[in-house]
């Protein structure tokens, strides 16, 4: 797919027909402003009082039909799905099975008295129906969701963070596993996801707000299981990341500002805000360990001229000099079966004006940055460099003026980072979508909105996916040049998918959601995705809204949001299959036998007979048991992951003889003979 040339900076704003350079500077002189990020955040955000509540049906629960599928998985009144960035929404499987969670109420009450987790579970074939209940037993929120095995886990939040989970994915009575109530400080706002031979890790990364005069201060926790939650670590500070008000984060992680991703023995965090730099901590032994990667460092300097890690509004109490580009607190990841790590992020360009508000550019240097743990800069290292140590900088300081660092994410130089060293199919920047064909990019209508969101990017809300032959989809939400409210004038959100095949090859925005004249009105945000795909399919989600903002961000700066009125919410859950579109080469499948070795142990076996398994790839995998006469006595299924898996099967009930066991993952299969005593 041809390439959308990056129209620097204004992305038209009534002024396509100027120089680049005038369409910068007159980006630059179009700002908005807005309180500092902690007058936004409330734990249940149902700020507005007295509005009038207009249900509004929705006529669409179909499946479309050719290059996807989609679903309407479940309808809900509530419409903040994140603080920031939006993760661990869906949970996949290998046997094409997927779960998909929502922040979910359908009271038609602003005080929202079933708020819950919606879920919905694809079968393989098809979802269930929409959901008329919430699955905790009290009010709750934000839930994430994570595959175990053939189980699930849940998690979300009331009076603390609950954790819940059943032995069969989507089926079932749902069991607390744990609760982190009152004793330890109400925390909020949680991920999780398992890691290990078959899920049997759990791992879950929380926030605790404490008011301190008018701002908050921050903690993020992390805490996980070794025996698929019968018993919990203590609840720690996140590890390798000094969020205290001194520390190195500056008290600057919050709610929502972290989503995490799993892959074998592999897990890792991802952080950032717009205020702190993009990282990410990664553990390959299931969280025993962990280490420490920047993807981009923050644009600001400490007084011996290098990056700092965060900063505070406190330190700019009469405002910055100059305007930066960092995150917009939308962000994402996952690991793929090399454990390579895959990270996208959402583009923001601001400043702060003072201690207490800050400017930000709506039509100016914005765009999904995506980047992998491949990727090699100039100096050897893998994080993307700070503005004046690439080979390339030097040919932008008369252009870019005296900005120093604050250029390290301007998406020029990210689209030139990316050519140096053939290193496109590591670090690649998207998101500038020319709806119209005309060569440029005509958002003449960003200015002025009286709606608010709480990422602010023109485009933001990336959510990135890898499958098992690291093939990788990133969904995100962007504002339209062609789609325009005829109630506020300004233009809708879209859900644009963009591709990149195993060869590094980019397909950018090869899929518009919203091209169906039933996304027509509607507003596409947020957006999310199932981190592991499988077989070739990857699931992808969003919401959809007639009405353009958040009704929980209904407030005396942003009383129009939503156009003051609750509406209905659609969650729909799509399915890719990218070899079906037109443009992707994706080699011709041929099967792989995952499992590199087998064994079992102890033999003879007496009440537990072990199967070591070390698989090359992620698997479904079938346990048979069959005894001398050949009949079967016995069967489970598992998932399995890269690197060793260690199933167990009860052998106390068995007979005293000679048995066989074959396990089956992907059309092959292995066959040992054992011995119960």
């Amino acid at each position: 797919m041809k390439k959308v040339l990056f129209v620097t900076l204004a992305l038209a704003v009534a002024m396509t027909g100027f120089a680049q350079r005038n369409l910068k500077n007159a980006a630059k002189n179009v700002s908005v402003t807005a309180e500092k990020p902690s007058a936004l955040r409330t734990i249940d955000g149902s700020a507005a009082q007295g509005i009038q509540f207009n249900k509004v049906e929705h006529m669409v629960n179909a499946v479309r039909e050719g290059e996807y599928e989609e679903y309407c998985t479940m309808t809900t009144n509530y419409d903040l799905q994140s603080n920031s960035a939006v993760g661990n929404r869906m949970a996949s499987w290998p046997d094409g099975s997927v779960a998909n969670v929502a922040t979910w109420d359908h009271s038609n009450n602003t005080g929202y008295p079933d708020r819950g987790t919606g879920y919905n579970f694809y079968d393989g074939s098809n979802f269930g129906e929409e959901p008329e209940t919430r699955q905790e037993p009290m009010k709750s929120g934000w839930p994430s969701i994570a595959a175990s095995g053939d189980g699930e886990f849940l998690a979300s939040h009331a009076t603390g963070v609950n954790v819940y989970y059943r032995p069969k994915k989507g089926e079932g009575d749902w069991t607390l596993m744990m609760n982190w109530g009152n004793d330890y400080g109400a925390p909020t706002w949680p991920r999780i996801v398992c890691s290990g031979p078959n899920g049997e890790y759990v791992h879950v990364v929380m926030c605790k707000q404490i008011s301190v005069g008018e701002g908050y201060d921050n903690h993020v926790y992390y805490t996980r299981s070794t025996d698929r939650g019968q018993t919990w670590s203590e609840l720690i500070d996140l590890p390798l990341i000094d969020n205290d008000e001194n520390g190195e984060y500056r008290n600057q992680f919050s709610a929502d500002d972290y989503v995490m991703a799993a892959n074998g023995n592999n897990v890792a965090i991802l952080l950032s805000a717009y205020t702190t730099e993009v990282v990410y901590i990664i553990s390959h032994d299931n969280g025993e360990t962990w280490e420490r990667q920047i993807v981009a460092p923050y644009p600001i300097a400490d007084a011996d001229g290098n990056p700092v890690h965060a900063i505070d509004f406190a330190d700019f109490p009469e405002g910055m000099t100059d305007t930066i580009n960092t995150s917009d607190n939308s962000h994402s990841i996952a690991i793929d079966n090399n454990g390579t790590v895959h990270v996208a992020f959402g583009l923001f360009h601001w400043r702060v004006t003072d201690s207490e508000h800050y400017n930000y550019y709506p039509a100016g240097y914005y765009g999904i940055v995506y980047w992998n743990s491949n990727y090699v800069n100039e100096l050897g290292g893998h994080e993307i460099l700070p503005f004046g140590e690439s080979s390339i900088d030097a040919a932008h300081q008369a252009e870019w003026g005296s900005n120093h660092l604050g250029w390290t994410l301007h998406p020029d130089r990210i689209d030139e980072l990316s050519a140096l060293g053939d290193n496109q199919a590591n670090l690649h920047i998207f998101g500038y979508v020319d709806e119209n064909g005309n060569g440029q990019i005509d958002y003449d209508n960003v200015i002025g909105a009286t709606w608010h969101y709480r990422s602010l990017g023109l485009c933001t809300m990336p959510a990135v996916s890898v499958d098992d032959m690291g093939n990788v989809v990133v969904v995100y939400s962007v504002w339209s040049e062609t789609r325009v409210s005829a109630a506020t004038n300004f233009s809708y959100r879209s859900a644009y998918v963009t591709l990149r095949d195993n060869t590094g090859t980019w397909f950018d925005d090869e899929i518009n959601l919203s091209d169906s004249f039933v996304h027509e009105y509607e507003e596409q945000y947020p957006t999310w995705a199932a981190t592991n795909a499988y077989n070739g399919e990857f699931w992808v989600a969003y919401s959809g809204d007639e009405n353009q903002g958040l009704y929980l961000d209904i407030s005396d700066t942003y009383p129009d949001s939503n156009l003051g009125v609750l509406t209905e919410n659609y969650i729909y859950a799509v399915k890719i299959i990218p070899e079906v579109l037109q443009g992707w080469d994706v080699e011709e499948k041929v099967a792989v036998n995952p499992m590199t070795s087998a064994r079992v142990y102890p033999n003879p076996a007496t009440d537990v007979l072990n199967i070591e398994v070390n698989a090359s790839q992620s698997s479904f995998m079938n346990i048979s048991v069959f005894n001398i006469m050949g009949q079967k006595v016995m069967e489970d299924n598992v998932n399995i992951n890269t690197g060793i898996n260690r199933p167990s099967i009860n052998t106390s009930n068995l007979e005293s003889g000679i048995y066989f066991v074959t396990v089956k993952a992907n059309g092959f299969e292995n066959t040992m003979k054992f011995i119960v005593k």
